[in-house]
C-alpha cells in the first residue's frame, strides 16, 4: 500500500524534488467552481509539472461550488480541461463537495439534490475518459448523499485521525498534520488501497469512454443570443474550438487554427466565457471569443496617428499587436515613419 499527500495553494510552493523521495502518489487541487482563470488553483501547473518531473504519480481534484447538475457539468468540464494539459498524466479526477458548498448554494437561494450534481460531475468525467473518483466523509455519506447511487465510484475517504477507514474505500485521508520534506508546515496524507487507481488515467470500467464532448442537442442560443456583425483573428496558440453550442459542453465540430479571421454573427454569454456564432469552412458553429481579438477595420492612416499616439505600445508587442488585429505591421510602421518626417 503506497502513502501519499493531496496538496494545493495552501501549502505554498513545493519542493517536489524533496517530496518525491518520501511519497508514492500526490492528489492536487486543480479548480474550484466555475471555468474562470482566477478559479484555477495557482499552484497546480508548477505541482503537476513537479510530480510529473520526479515520476510521481497523480490524480487532480475538484473543489465544487455548483448549484445543480447542469452546472455541476460545467465544473466537470472545467476540470477536464484542466487534466488535459498533462493528458495522459493524470490517474483520474476526484470530485469534493464539502460544507462550503453547501453554503454557497444556500446562499445562492438553491437547494439541489447533491446526489444528483455529485452523480452529473462524475459521470461527465468518466465520459471524458477519465477515472472518476468521490472524496468525501461519513456525514456525508450518510446524511448528504444517496449513497446506494455513488457507491460504485472509487472512494477517496476523509477519515483523519481514525485508527482505519470506517468504510470500504480506495484511498484514505487519514491525517491533515503530517509532515513532508520539501513542504513547509503540516500536510494532508493519503494512503491508497487500490494501486490501479494510479496505474494510468483511462477508466477501465467505462470501455467506451473517450476523449471527445459527448454530443448534445442543437443550441437554443440562436434565439436567445444577441445579433451583431463584427470580425475577429483567433489569438490562442493552439487555436479554438467551434462548438455545436454556446459552451463547453457541446459538441465539438472543427479546430479553427491561430490567426484565423472569423464574422460574428450573434453573441452571447455562459459558463465564464463569451461566446460568438460564426462560419468556419462552411460549418456553423460557436466559438469562445476569450481567444480572440477583435479587428479594428480603420485606415492606414488612423492606426499610424494611433501608433504615434502611443497606444500600440512599441518593439516586439506592438508587432504582436498589430499582427492580432489583422493589420500589417510592416506597412503601418512605413506609414508612421512617413508622417514623423
Amino acid at each position: 500500500m503506497k502513502k501519499g499527500i493531496d496538496v494545493s495553494y495552501a501549502n505554498g510552493r513545493i519542493d517536489w524534488d524533496k517530496a518525491g523521495k518520501e511519497i508514492g502518489f500526490a492528489i492536487l487541487r486543480s479548480s474550484f467552481g466555475s471555468d474562470l482563470p482566477e478559479q484555477v488553483d495557482s499552484q497546480y501547473i508548477q505541482n503537476a509539472e513537479g510530480c510529473i518531473r520526479n515520476r510521481i504519480p497523480f490524480g487532480t481534484y475538484h473543489f465544487a461550488y455548483f448549484t445543480n447538475p447542469e452546472s455541476a457539468r460545467e465544473e466537470a468540464n472545467f476540470a477536464i480541461r484542466l487534466a488535459g494539459q498533462f493528458k495522459e498524466k493524470v490517474c483520474f479526477i476526484a470530485l469534493d463537495i464539502e460544507e462550503d458548498s453547501i453554503r454557497y448554494a444556500t446562499q445562492c437561494g438553491a437547494h439541489p439534490d447533491w446526489t444528483e450534481c455529485a452523480l452529473a460531475f462524475l459521470e461527465r468525467v468518466r465520459k471524458a475518459g477519465y477515472r472518476a473518483v468521490i472524496y468525501t466523509n461519513q456525514s456525508f455519506i450518510t446524511s448528504v448523499y444517496d449513497w446506494e447511487k455513488l457507491k460504485d465510484y472509487p472512494l477517496w475517504y476523509a477519515a483523519p485521525g481514525a485508527a482505519a477507514p470506517k468504510y470500504s474505500c480506495a484511498v484514505w485521508q487519514y491525517s491533515w498534520d503530517g509532515s513532508v520534506s520539501g513542504i513547509s508546515g503540516s500536510v494532508d496524507r493519503d494512503e491508497c488501497f487500490d494501486e490501479k487507481l494510479f496505474s494510468d488515467h483511462k477508466n477501465s470500467s467505462d470501455p467506451s469512454a473517450s476523449q471527445n464532448e459527448p454530443d448534445k442537442p442543437e443550441i437554443s442560443q440562436i434565439h436567445s443570443s444577441q445579433v451583431v456583425r463584427y470580425t475577429v483573428r483567433v489569438t490562442a496558440e493552439d487555436g479554438v474550438n467551434l462548438r455545436s453550442g454556446a459552451g463547453t459542453s457541446y459538441r465539438i465540430l472543427s479546430a479553427v487554427p491561430y490567426g484565423t479571421k472569423l464574422n460574428i454573427i450573434r453573441q452571447t454569454s455562459g459558463g465564464g466565457y463569451h461566446w460568438g456564432l460564426t462560419r468556419y469552412e462552411n460549418v456553423l458553429g460557436w466559438i469562445a471569443l476569450n481567444y480572440t481579438r477583435k479587428i479594428q477595420n480603420k485606415s492606414l492612416d488612423e492606426i499610424a496617428r494611433e501608433v504615434i499616439a502611443g497606444k500600440w505600445s512599441a518593439g516586439a508587442e506592438r508587432e504582436r499587436l498589430l499582427h492580432q488585429a489583422g493589420y500589417d505591421y510592416q506597412a503601418v510602421q512605413n506609414r508612421v515613419n512617413e508622417l514623423m518626417q
